[in-house]
C-alpha cells in the first residue's frame, strides 16, 4: 500500500497559512486556558449526594500486599482505602502520605472488598495517582473491574485500558503532563448484583490511590446466580499467575520471549499448578515456569500442553519466561494460547491470551550504534534458544554480562567468547562500592567516623583503607576477564542529598581542610572524581598486565552535564579522559507525554557534551508495560537528539513484542547511521510550524527527521518549516518510499501521519546518489 505523501506550500500559500495562524492564535488564546485547564478538584470525587457508599469502613485485601516504603507507615493499608480519607495535600503527591496505598514497579496488582452482604451495585469508583510529576510516577495502564457472589469466582464486568483505542478519553482520563493530579475513575450503569467487588491494575514505576467507593443498595436475599461477565482468574487468596499484556505478539521465524508474572499472598505453602496449552502451529522452544524446564513438563508427545507444578513464595514478575516460535503460523496469523493455573483446593477457569504471529526481517548490524538488551544476565542468555543468532537476525550487535558475578569457571563465558568471535561487543555492568558495602558490612572503618566514637551509616566518601583498595582491585579484574568495550557502572551510594555525614566526619573533616579548598561542594567533587579515576586507572592496567587493549567506554547511571551526580561525580570534570558517555536515566510507562520527555532529556546532555556521546537509560516495561509502537517512538526520540546507544533497566519484562520494535528501529536507522553518530541536532533546519513536534540530526545536506503529534492534538498532519542548503529526496525509512523531491532553499511541507503518532522520513542529498 503506498504510504501518504507530503504537500510543499508556496511562498503565497506559507503567507497566508502564517497569516492564518497569527490570527487563529489572537482569536483562540482565551478559550485555549479553559480547553487545556488543569485537572479540577471536582474532577476527583465520584457524586456522592444521596447514595450509599458500601465499601465504607470495610477491609481491603490486597495481593500482593502495597509496596511503597512512604505509604506503607502505619500498617494502616487495609482500612486506607475505605476510610473516607481523602489527601489534603495541594500538590496532589499522595505517595508522602501515609493514609494512601502505593506499589512500587509491582506488575499487576489485585485488591478485593468483602461488602459483607449481597448488593446492587450502581457505581465502583477509585482515585488514582497520575500526571507524571516524576518519570515512573504514572496513571495504571490496564485497569480491570471485577464482581463476585463468594468471593472465589470472580468475572470481569467492566475494563479501562490503553490497549484498547479509546479507553483513556472514554473514561475522562487526563493526559499526563509532568504535575500530579488525582483522577477518580468511575465505572458506572453497572447494574450488577454481587457481594464481592475487585480492582485488578497493571502498575507503573509507582501507583498509589487513597480511596475506593462502591455505591448501591444493599439486598437482605443471596444472589440467586453469579454476575454475568467474562470469567477471570482473579483472586486475592491465592497465588495469581499473569501475563503482562492483554494480547501477545510473536514471531513465525525467531524464538522469542514471553515473561510470565506472579503474584503471591503471604502465607503461600502449597506449590502453584498451572497448565499451557499452545495452538498448533506455535511451538515453545524453551523457557520455565519456577524452578521447572516447560520443555521437560509436555504431557504427551504430540501435543502442545504443558504442566508444571512449581513452589512460589513471593511476587514476581519473572516468575517464568516462555520462548515461544511461530514456526507453523504465516504473516499475521491470529489465535490464542490458553492457560489456567491452580492453588490448594481452588482453580481458575480456562483463559484466553489472543496472539498474532509476524514474521521478522533479517537486521543489519550497527557499526557504531550499540544495540544491546542492557541489564541483562548471561544465565538468561544461556537459557535462550540459539540466543546468538536471534540477536544477530533482530540486529542487536553487543552482550551484557556482569563479570563481577560470573566466576572464571562460570559456563557462560564460552558464550561471552562466542559472542566476541562473532563481532558483537562486549557490555559490562557493574556496580562498584555497593558490594563492599554487602561484603564488609561490619567493618566500622569504611563508614563514616562521626564524633563521640560513632559510625554513620554511609560509606565515607574519603575512605581509602584495605577494603577500599581491595574493591578497587575485585572491580579491575572483573573488566580483565570480560574485557569490554562498554563499561556502565551503577553507583547510587547515596541520594541526591549525597553523602550527608561527611561534614560531621572526622576523617573528611581533616581530609577537607589538608586540601586547601574553601569550599565543601568542591572538596566532594574531587573526592568523587578521585574514586573513578582510581577505578578506571586500575582497570586499564589490569587489562595491560593481561595483554589486552586497555581501551573500553565507560559511563556512570544517570551521570549528566551540568551538576555532579549525588554531588559527587562530576561528567564537566571527568569527560572525555576519564569518562566518554552521559547515561540519562528515564523510566516510564511511555505516555505520549513520556515520549517527548525522554527525548529533550537525551538532548539537554547532548547539548552539554557537545557530541552524540549519550547512551540513556529507559525500560522496555519495568516502569509500566506497554505497546511495541511506543517503544519504537521512545528509541527513536534517544537517536533523533543524540543517542548513539541506549541501555536498559531492568531486563524483567522484555518480550517478542519490544524486540520486535527494536529490530524495526535498526532497519530504519542502518542508512542513516552515520547521521545519527556524527551528526548535529536538527535545529531550525527542520521545525513544526503550529501543533506537532519534530526533532531530528543533520550532517551536511542530509536530514533525519522525526515528525510527531504523540497527544494527537492535530488533524492527523504535521507542518514542517524546512531549510535546505541543496536539493533534496524525501523518504521514510520504514517502508524505504520516495515520498518526493524538494529544491533548495526555505519549504513547508505537510506531513501525515497515517494514523500513526510519528513519522521518522530521511531528506538526502539529490536522487540519493
Amino acid at each position: 500500500m503506498r504510504s501518504p505523501g507530503f504537500r510543499v506550500l508556496n511562498a503565497e500559500s506559507l503567507r497566508r497559512f502564517c497569516s492564518l495562524h497569527l490570527l487563529l492564535t489572537v482569536l483562540l488564546s482565551a478559550p485555549a486556558v479553559l480547553l487545556f485547564s488543569p485537572h479540577t478538584a471536582a474532577d476527583e470525587f465520584p457524586p456522592q449526594r444521596g447514595r450509599r457508599n458500601l465499601a465504607l469502613g470495610k477491609q481491603v485485601i490486597f495481593l500482593p500486599k502495597p509496596s511503597y516504603r512512604l505509604t506503607v507507615r502505619g500498617d494502616s493499608d487495609p482500612s486506607d482505602l475505605t476510610d473516607g480519607y481523602t489527601t489534603t495535600r495541594s500538590d496532589r503527591q499522595i505517595w508522602f502520605d501515609p493514609r494512601a496505598v502505593g506499589w512500587s514497579y509491582a506488575g499487576r496488582v489485585s485488591l478485593a472488598v468483602d461488602l459483607e452482604q449481597p448488593a446492587h451495585i450502581d457505581e465502583v469508583a477509585i482515585r488514582l495517582l497520575g500526571g507524571s510529576p516524576q518519570a515512573g510516577v504514572s496513571f495504571p495502564g490496564w485497569i480491570e473491574l471485577l464482581a463476585s457472589t463468594d468471593g472465589k469466582h470472580f468475572v470481569r464486568i467492566a475494563e479501562c485500558s490503553r490497549w484498547r483505542p479509546g479507553d483513556f478519553e472514554r473514561y475522562e482520563v487526563p493526559p499526563e503532563q509532568g504535575k500530579a493530579w488525582i483522577h477518580c475513575l468511575r465505572f458506572t450503569n453497572l447494574h450488577v448484583v454481587a457481594r464481592w467487588v475487585g480492582i485488578r491494575m497493571y502498575t507503573g514505576g509507582l501507583t498509589a490511590s487513597d480511596e475506593l467507593y462502591v455505591f448501591g443498595t444493599p439486598l437482605d436475599r443471596e444472589a440467586a446466580k453469579p454476575p454475568a461477565g467474562q470469567p477471570t482468574g482473579f483472586t486475592v487468596r491465592h497465588p495469581q499467575v499473569y501475563f503482562h499484556k492483554p494480547r501477545l505478539l510473536i514471531a513465525t521465524n525467531l524464538p522469542l520471549p514471553v515473561p510470565v508474572g506472579i503474584a503471591v499472598p503471604e502465607q503461600s505453602s502449597e506449590p502453584v499448578e498451572c497448565e499451557i496449552e499452545l495452538p498448533p502451529g506455535v511451538q515453545l522452544a524453551g523457557g520455565s515456569l519456577g524452578d521447572t524446564d516447560l520443555t521437560a513438563a509436555r504431557l504427551r508427545a504430540g501435543e502442545n500442553t504443558y504442566r508444571v507444578r512449581a513452589r512460589a513464595t513471593r511476587s514476581s514478575k519473572t516468575f517464568g519466561r516462555l520462548f515461544l516460535h511461530a514456526q507453523g503460523w504465516s504473516d499475521g496469523q491470529e489465535g490464542a494460547l490458553r492457560y489456567r493455573f491452580a492453588h490448594g483446593g481452588w482453580r481458575s477457569p480456562w483463559l484466553k491470551l489472543p496472539l498474532r504471529a509476524v514474521r521478522v526481517p533479517e537486521a543489519p548490524r550497527l557499526n557504531r550504534i550499540m544495540v544491546g538488551l542492557g541489564w541483562w544476565h548471561v544465565d538468561e542468555s544461556m537459557r535462550w534458544p540459539h540466543v546468538l543468532d536471534v540477536w544477530q537476525h533482530l540486529g542487536i550487535n553487543s552482550f551484557p554480562v556482569f563479570a563481577r558475578w560470573m566466576r572464571p569457571d562460570h559456563p557462560g563465558w564460552s558464550l561471552v567468547d562466542e559472542a566476541r568471535r562473532r563481532g558483537f561487543r562486549i557490555v559490562h555492568i557493574d556496580s562498584p562500592f555497593h558490594h563492599l558495602l554487602r561484603r564488609r558490612r561490619g567493618e566500622r572503618e569504611i563508614y563514616d567516623q562521626l564524633p563521640g566514637n560513632q559510625q554513620g551509616s554511609q560509606l565515607c566518601i574519603s575512605y581509602r583503607g584495605r577494603y577500599y583498595r581491595e574493591e578497587v582491585q575485585l572491580f579491575a579484574e572483573a573488566i580483565a576477564r570480560a574485557r569490554p568495550d562498554f563499561v556502565a557502572l551503577d553507583i547510587e551510594l547515596w541520594s541526591w542529598r549525597g553523602p550527608v555525614d561527611a561534614r560531621r566526619c572526622l576523617r573528611c573533616q581533616a581530609d577537607f581542610k589538608a586540601s586547601g579548598l574553601d569550599d565543601w561542594d568542591q572538596w566532594l567533587v574531587r573526592q568523587g572524581n578521585a574514586i573513578w579515576k582510581d577505578l578506571v586507572r586500575s582497570a586499564r592496567q589490569a587489562l595491560e598486565q593481561r595483554g589486552a587493549t586497555p581501551r573500553f567506554e565507560i559511563g556512570g547511571y544517570d551521570f549528566r552535564p551540568g551538576s555532579a551526580y549525588q554531588r559527587v561525580w562530576s561528567v564537566d570534570e571527568l569527560y572525555p579522559t576519564w569518562l566518554q558517555s552521559s547515561q540519562v536515566s528515564t523510566y516510564t510507562c511511555l505516555y505520549p507525554y513520556h515520549l517527548a520527555l525522554i527525548g529533550d532529556e537525551v538532548l539537554r546532555d547532548r547539548k552539554g557534551l557537545g557530541r552524540n556521546d549519550v547512551l540513556p537509560w529507559i525500560t522496555p516495561g519495568d516502569a509500566g508495560t506497554f505497546p511495541g509502537e511506543a517503544f519504537q517512538w521512545a528509541l527513536l526520540e534517544c537517536f533523533c537528539n543524540g543517542a548513539r546507544g541506549i541501555y536498559f533497566w531492568s531486563g524483567r519484562v522484555w518480550d517478542a513484542e519490544s524486540l520486535i520494535a527494536l529490530s524495526r528501529v535498526v532497519r530504519a536507522l542502518a542508512p542513516v547511521e552515520a547521521v545519527i553518530t556524527d551528526g548535529q541536532p536538527i535545529g531550525n533546519a527542520a521545525r513544526s510550524i503550529g501543533a506537532g513536534r519534530v526533532v531530528g540530526m543533520r550532517r551536511g545536506a542530509n536530514l533525519v527527521i522525526l515528525v510527531s503529534d504523540y497527544a494527537r492534538t492535530t488533524s492527523g498532519e504535521v507542518r514542517v518549516q524546512l531549510q535546505l542548503p541543496r536539493a533534496v529526496e524525501l523518504v521514510d525509512l520504514f517502508s524505504g518510499e520516495l515520498l518526493g523531491r524538494l529544491p533548495r532553499g526555505d519549504r513547508l511541507i505537510t506531513v501525515p501521519l497515517a494514523g500513526a503518532r510519528a513519522r521518522l522520513l530521511w531528506a538526502r542529498p539529490g536522487d540519493g546518489r
